[in-house]
């Protein structure tokens, strides 16, 4: 069973790998069997070693990230979070936004199962990038 604060502690841990760009420090945040649904359409990344190849893929691409998250509700071992983050792409510099909002289910204090569904915003999306601050 999870509370409010115990799922905000983890959330300003996630964040804080992610603003590291430290895929390593994702990790103890997740069972050893973690489901990691990166999207609602892509097979999910099971385990450390994959979740861990999929963030440092991710990361490697990213510049000065800011990760924000607000909880929407905790339930049992299930906690709903409103999340946000922007940072450059490397190579181009590029603004890019994300929002998104995701489930994680806890066990033994370890999320074992997580899901995101999410947006970004990036350059030569309309004028979106032009009337948004990304």
């Amino acid at each position: 069973m999870t509370d409010r604060d115990t799922f905000q502690s983890w959330l300003t841990a996630y964040g804080a790998a992610w603003e590291k760009l430290d895929a390593e420090a994702y990790l103890p945040l997740f069972s050893e069997d973690a489901a990691y649904y990166w999207t609602p359409f892509e097979a999910p990344h099971r385990g450390h070693d994959a979740i861990l190849a999929a963030l440092v893929d991710a990361i490697a691409r990213q510049g000065d990230p800011s990760f924000s998250a607000t909880v929407i509700a905790v339930e049992g071992d299930i906690g709903w979070a409103q999340w946000s983050c922007s940072f450059t792409r490397k190579g181009t510099d590029d603004p890019v936004r994300i929002e998104g909002v995701l489930k994680a289910v806890f066990r033994d204090g370890k999320c074992c199962e997580f899901r995101e569904w999410w947006h970004a915003l990036e350059p030569g999306q309309g004028d979106l990038m032009r009337d948004i601050d990304a």
